[in-house]
């Protein structure tokens, strides 16, 4: 049988048997064949193609290496750029507060504007040098992954085009060579956009850093000087007054020492009370002067535990007052001029009686200042007491909102993994009810997290809104401090100073030159009594304010406590709404995985059902036109009916004409084997056409497969970068064998119904013939039984 492979169509073709000269007989050799016996052309041939193949490697090696040097010389070039740009930066905010700093006095707070908006361009320069580093960086990767991908691309060819290795291990092995490569590119991305955020991270240190500098400059020179105590200084008051008794005594002593034997000088003594009296006046003008640094040091550090009192320079006032009498006193026994001894009597009393008094005011003067500044201390760090008690209250309660915080987040967290089990189930859901029961299940999940945000959240504002608890608690503390201080500092009761009374009882009627040498002094001293009566009114009046706004103690810490639970608690609704925002897109995003889901699904499905009905629509049409395949009098037939027709026609005519029965006769012998041989070439060409019209189904059929197996080739599973669930694939190949047995089964189907329609067309033509060899058999028949003519003699 002549084979008929040339005239077929050239489609791909598949492992099938065929006859020697078909190229389908070379597809069907095993995908791994290795010769048994290697000739040495053979093996020289192999190892040349292995040469080649490290070449193109090398080649390939030395390419990517090449494209790498280049990119990282751009990235250097613009590090390098990007760090003498941070640094002309940081050396221009250096300048700018170098700048700001003036001569004398503080930085005024235009001028600190002025530096602050410089520093802010200086601030947001740096931050796009940094943003144009990032975006510049990926550039380069971009372009070293476009160069390697080149490299790759070309080299990729050429080792296929050696065959050292088949294409699929090269696949492999590229791929492998990608992924790494891809792995690296997007590290490299990584580090650059951390060092980035580094890189801010440090900007905002020194933005930090500058803006304390140009506070500082605005502060006064006492303001950065000054201590860091909380210990006041009225402590020692107890040991000062004790050293001021022992100082008066040793002083009395002295003086009373210095009076005996000593000669007066009325003159001279006059000048020694004018020395006393001035030097009195001195030490009260340093005892206010040391008192006013003391209230200006008070009023600056209010608010700080840190006050010390320096109580030297007081003693060393006392020390020289003391000094400056004692050589008054010496200057007068020193004296040559003699008076009698009533009138030195009545001086020495009169003397020692005012030096007495001028140490007693001023110990009394000192004392009484002393209160007063003790009486401000204290007042002023009552305040300052509440305020540390409130701040630690404030900080613990800040601490317990932030662990519950971290409490909820961990919490949230772990919800956090709960829901991406159900949003991945949704993702790769093989069906569209386990799609539906995957949507279900993440959206209760989504309802059940936005309760307990809520939750979270009441819970946080509610432990929050606890510390408005301890206000009442606070205000009775403070108030009992208050009470404390009242006992401490009660109200002075103004009363005339023994002082000048004594002085005036101790008058002597004697010479009228003793009282005008003591009038100086008690004058002198009068002042400081005035002076101790206004303190000691300016102290009863304080304590009086001080009582009276103690009501409104309460209502003042409690405005205070609501004001910052009211602050704290933006914070926390703040939070709560960021919650909720990404709660909002959680949602969306499972509606939108759900959709695109069900879309993929819809489509797997139509394009499933698509294939399978084009497939079982050839597969039930294959056999039809089999059964009803070609007629008689096709073209593609030999033309049987003609001949036939041809030969009737004849036959007809000859019966007709009624020639002679010996040509009748012979004619129709001749018509018989002009039959059968018209049969044979009917038969033969209807042989051919059958055969080709089976090669043409075979064709056809192998397409079909062809078509089978590539689609089921698609069927790619997540894991392997495709779309497809695992039982889904398994119920899409289920279906897709089955149309696979089916074509088996057409094949069959097709191939009896040929032979049937064969059968059926050969029937046909012999039902055609049949007639005909019937009436050539009859007219033979007659003409055997007729007699033979008589022949001539």
């Amino acid at each position: 049988m002549p084979c008929y492979c040339k005239d077929a169509p050239k489609e791909q073709l598949i492992a099938v048997g065929g006859c020697s000269d078909d190229l389908a007989a070379v597809s069907a050799l095993p995908d791994h064949w290795v010769p048994r016996h290697c000739s040495p052309t053979l093996t020289k041939y192999l190892k040349e193609r292995e040469q080649n193949h490290e070449k193109i490697l090398e080649h390939l090696l030395h390419d990517a290496a090449r494209v790498n040097k280049d990119v990282d010389a751009k990235v250097r070039t613009i590090a390098e750029t990007l760090l003498s740009l941070i640094k002309e930066n940081q050396n221009d905010i250096n300048s700018v507060i170098q700048n700001s700093q003036p001569d004398e006095g503080t930085l005024s707070v235009l001028g600190r504007s002025e530096a602050l908006k410089e520093i802010t361009k200086l601030f947001t320069s740096r931050i796009q040098d940094l943003t144009n580093f990032k975006q510049e960086a990926l550039g380069l990767e971009r372009l070293r992954a476009d160069g390697i991908r080149g490299v790759f691309k070309s080299q990729f060819q050429r080792l296929i085009a050696v065959g050292h290795k088949t294409p699929k291990d090269l696949l492999h092995e590229f791929d492998d060579r990608i992924y790494e490569i891809n792995q690296q590119l997007l590290s490299n991305s990584r580090a650059y956009i951390e060092l980035e955020a580094q890189l801010r991270v440090q900007l905002d240190e020194n933005i930090v850093h500058a803006r304390s500098a140009l506070n500082q400059l605005c502060l006064k020179q006492s303001q950065l000087d000054r201590g860091r105590s909380a210990l006041p200084w009225v402590q020692e008051k107890q040991s000062i007054s004790k050293r001021s008794d022992i100082d008066d005594r040793k002083s009395i002593k002295e003086s009373e020492d210095f009076s005996q034997g000593v000669s007066v000088d009325i003159e001279e003594f006059k000048v020694c009370v004018s020395q006393l009296v001035q030097a009195y006046r001195n030490a009260m003008l340093k005892i206010f002067a040391e008192f006013s640094c003391q209230l200006g040091d008070l009023h600056k550090d209010i608010g700080f535990r840190n006050l010390k009192v320096d109580r030297k320079h007081s003693y060393e006032i006392s020390l020289e007052l003391e000094n400056m009498i004692k050589r008054a006193l010496k200057r007068i026994s020193d004296s040559n001029v003699q008076v009698k001894v009533s009138i030195y009597k009545d001086l020495e009393e009169m003397t020692l009686n005012d030096l007495q008094h001028m140490q007693e005011s001023l110990s009394s003067l000192g004392k009484c200042l002393l209160d007063t500044y003790t009486l401000l201390f204290d007042a002023s760090h009552i305040w300052d007491d509440h305020i540390l008690r409130s701040a630690l209250v404030q900080k613990l309660t800040v601490a317990a909102v932030e662990d519950i915080q971290n409490i909820h987040d961990s919490m949230e967290l772990a919800n956090e993994i709960q829901f991406n089990i159900p949003l991945e189930l949704l993702r790769y859901a093989p069906d569209e009810d386990k799609l539906q029961n995957n949507y279900e299940i993440a959206i209760n999940l989504l309802q059940r997290i936005a309760v307990m945000n809520q939750n979270h959240s009441d819970d946080e504002i509610a432990k929050l809104e606890e510390y408005m608890n301890l206000p009442l608690i606070m205000a009775n503390v403070l108030l009992a401090e208050c009470d404390v201080f009242l006992e401490n500092h009660p109200k002075t009761i103004v009363e005339p100073s023994g002082s000048l009374a004594s002085a005036a009882g101790n008058g002597s009627p004697n010479p009228k030159s003793a009282f005008t040498l003591r009038a100086p002094l008690p004058r002198a001293i009068l002042q400081t009594e005035l002076q101790e009566v206004a303190l000691n009114n300016w102290k009863n009046g304080f304590l009086d304010s001080f009582v009276y706004n103690l009501p409104a103690v309460s209502e003042e810490l409690n405005r205070q406590a609501r004001k910052w639970v009211d602050e704290r608690s933006l914070q926390l609704n703040m939070r709560y709404s960021l919650k909720q925002m990404s709660h909002g897109i959680r949602s969306e995003r499972v509606s939108a995985a759900r959709e695109a889901r069900l879309a993929e699904l819809r489509f797997h499905e139509q394009r499933l059902k698509s294939h399978l009905d084009a497939m079982y629509e050839r597969i039930d049409g294959l056999p039809l036109e089999a059964s009803s395949f070609l007629a008689l009098d096709a073209p593609e037939l030999y033309p049987f009916c003609k001949w036939v027709k041809s030969i009737q026609t004849d036959m007809d005519d000859l019966l007709s004409r009624a020639p002679d029965p010996e040509i009748k006769r012979l004619k129709m012998i001749s018509y018989a084997p002009r039959l059968v041989n018209h049969r044979d070439h009917f038969q033969k060409s209807l042989d051919v056409a059958m055969q080709r019209y089976k090669n043409n189904i075979e064709h056809e059929i192998q397409t079909a497969r062809i078509s089978n197996f590539k689609f089921m080739s698609q069927l790619k599973l997540f894991m392997e970068g495709g779309r497809y669930a695992a039982a889904e694939a398994a119920k899409s190949c289920a279906a897709l064998v089955k149309a696979a047995d089916a074509l088996e089964i057409c094949v069959n189907r097709c191939m009896n119904a040929l032979n049937a329609r064969r059968t059926q067309l050969l029937a046909l033509a012999d039902q055609q013939i049949l007639p005909l060899q019937k009436v050539v058999e009859e007219v033979s028949k007659f003409d055997k039984k007729k007699p033979p003519a008589n022949k001539k003699k």
